[in-house]
């Protein structure tokens, strides 16, 4: 009867407890492999007591899709940043878009140069829209403008591209968006 109580006791008790310390003898050196591994992400800025955020222009390209716009790129090179869309042919009508973000996280109002164009005139009006301010980059001939636009320091602003023409256009083009600071 004593080695009954023993063997259901092992049983029991001890069986369990040997399997868990088996897992332990598997789990424990996976998780030091894993915590060995380089942190291949991005780090966050932290906010740190008496450390201000970083004081730049940032412009971001705000994706999400349409019907007539492509494979919109933001680059920045040579101090100048370039959206790049592709127009798919459209209907007759006024097309419009939330394309990038301007944050002015800098301390001073910045300006900024804005031009943008297609490459062969198709009789559209490429407009962009800041905060309700509307301002024409290419006429329906070609003709195009440069505007000079302000942005007051830590406000974030959202630039929506419009167009409109008249006729339907058959074919795909490109369209290219050109912001500079101006010092």
């Amino acid at each position: 009867m004593n080695k009954e109580k023993i063997k259901n006791f092992t049983k029991v008790v001890l069986e369990p407890f040997a399997f868990g310390l088996l897992a332990l003898l598997f789990i424990i050196p996976a998780i030091t492999v894993i915590n060995l591994e380089p942190i291949t992400k991005a780090i966050k800025d932290i906010n740190v007591l008496g450390v201000t955020n970083k004081s730049e222009l940032q412009i971001n390209a705000i994706g999400g899709s349409h019907i007539i716009f492509r494979t919109e790129k933001v680059q920045f090179l040579d101090n100048i940043y370039s959206y790049t869309t592709t127009l798919l042919g459209r209907d007759s009508g006024r097309y419009s878009k939330p394309i990038l973000e301007i944050v002015n996280n800098k301390e001073d109002e910045i300006s900024l140069e804005i031009y943008g164009s297609t490459n062969i005139p198709t009789g559209s009006d490429f407009t962009i829209i800041i905060e309700d301010q509307v301002y024409r980059l290419q006429g329906s001939q070609g003709n195009t403008t440069t505007h000079k636009i302000s942005f007051v320091p830590k406000k974030k602003y959202v630039v929506y591209l419009a167009i409109e023409n008249f006729t339907s256009i058959q074919f795909d083009e490109s369209f290219e968006l050109s912001i500079k600071e101006i010092e």
